[in-house]
């Protein structure tokens, strides 16, 4: 068995399949671990769907990297027989300052086409959805879903094809750094490499403690549910994603139900601190009736018979930017998927990002939102 490479990557959900996919199409050899069978649901990429969106809230520098990411999804949607993105709309809902005017912004900065829609023209366009009357709305239509298991298999797939081995039910239990190379033990055996990607979402401070990143891991339930009423005006061509921004200070964001699997709706962050060795993976009474309390209130229609539920991490920064940077102390050692809940529609792009990271010692994104300095 040969048990050496030119990289080995240490977790192979969203970033680390990514990131092995375009070493391998790069002519890297690459030898990929995962503790569990990908994509699995014990991590952060579960889910059937998550949202894709472009007038980026979170900050304008996010806006080239998702950009990016679209054509990179389109072009795998182009060489799948499985969907892989699904484009049909998107409305963010909340008062003007706050997410809107952050979106705005990047909208502004990109040319990003958008349209601000009153109350009254949310209510006339989507009947289904009850915002506050001081809110407004920023609708976008390249907003819409991309298919977590279908794109993880695709790209584990493409990788595998183009040369890259990867360890599926094996754990990295330690890792250390010889004189020229990478030594790293699993339960299984040792492997060594020249360089290393870390991927490994929220298991990411365990296999890195000397750093001691300031992390936390978040646990975050999804809910589909079944319309109680109107269910055609849950479909994704009559409904859009919707990210609401509430004055409470919660948010909330609901998907249309895509290929039959329910409406979608979550609570984006304000989960508790867990261990991800310890969670808790079942939904609970308390889960749901957060999420009941906010459709009652503001997709009533919404709120109907209970289809099935997920429980999953975000692995949190402390400003929830993403984590995307070589090791202070070695370049030849890159970090990256501390993504803070909302990394997923960026995968290819920052799969791209690693694997030049690791060819060039560059990439042509400005990654310096993301840098490991912020924290030291």
């Amino acid at each position: 068995m040969n048990n050496t490479s030119d990289v080995i990557i240490i977790g192979l959900g969203a970033m680390g399949s990514a990131t092995s996919m375009f070493l391998s199409q790069n002519g890297i050899k690459v030898i990929g671990f995962d503790s569990y069978l990908p994509p699995h649901e014990f991590g952060s990429s579960l889910g059937h769907t998550r949202v894709i969106r472009e007038a980026y809230h979170e900050g304008t520098s996010y806006v080239p990297i998702v950009q990016r990411a679209y054509e990179i999804w389109f072009e795998m949607n182009d060489n799948s027989k499985i969907p892989i993105i699904e484009t049909y709309g998107g409305l963010l809902i909340g008062p003007k300052t706050g997410n809107i005017e952050n979106a705005i912004k990047s909208a502004k900065k990109y040319d990003i086409p958008i349209k601000k829609m009153t109350t009254g023209e949310i209510s006339q366009n989507f009947s289904v959805l009850n915002p506050p009357n001081d809110y407004i709305g920023l609708f976008e239509s390249r907003s819409g879903a991309v298919f977590v298991e279908n794109s993880i298999n695709h790209m584990l797939n493409t990788a595998l094809k183009k040369g890259s081995i990867h360890k599926y039910n094996e754990k990295v239990i330690r890792w250390s750094k010889k004189s020229n190379y990478y030594l790293v033990e699993t339960n299984l055996g040792n492997y060594k490499a020249e360089k290393l990607v870390f991927s490994s979402g929220a298991w990411i401070t365990k296999l890195l403690p000397t750093l001691k990143l300031p992390i936390k891991i978040e646990r975050q339930v999804l809910f589909w549910f079944s319309p109680k009423k109107n269910p055609d005006k849950f479909k994704s061509i009559n409904m859009p994603n919707t990210g609401w921004d509430l004055n409470n200070g919660l948010n909330f964001y609901a998907m249309p139900n895509i290929e039959n699997r329910g409406f979608k709706v979550a609570m984006h962050h304000n989960g508790d601190f867990v261990d991800p060795d310890t969670l808790i993976r079942k939904s609970n009474d308390s889960d749901l009736k957060i999420v009941r309390d906010f459709l009652e209130q503001h997709i009533p229609d919404g709120n109907g018979d209970l289809i099935d539920s997920k429980v999953c991490m975000y692995t949190d920064t402390p400003d929830q930017d993403f984590l995307i940077d070589s090791h202070p102390d070695d370049e030849n050692i890159i970090i990256c998927s501390p993504c803070s809940g909302h990394g997923f529609k960026f995968t290819p792009a920052i799969g791209e990002i690693c694997s030049s990271l690791i060819i060039n010692n560059s990439t042509n994104f400005d990654l310096d939102e993301f840098s490991l300095q912020r924290f030291f």
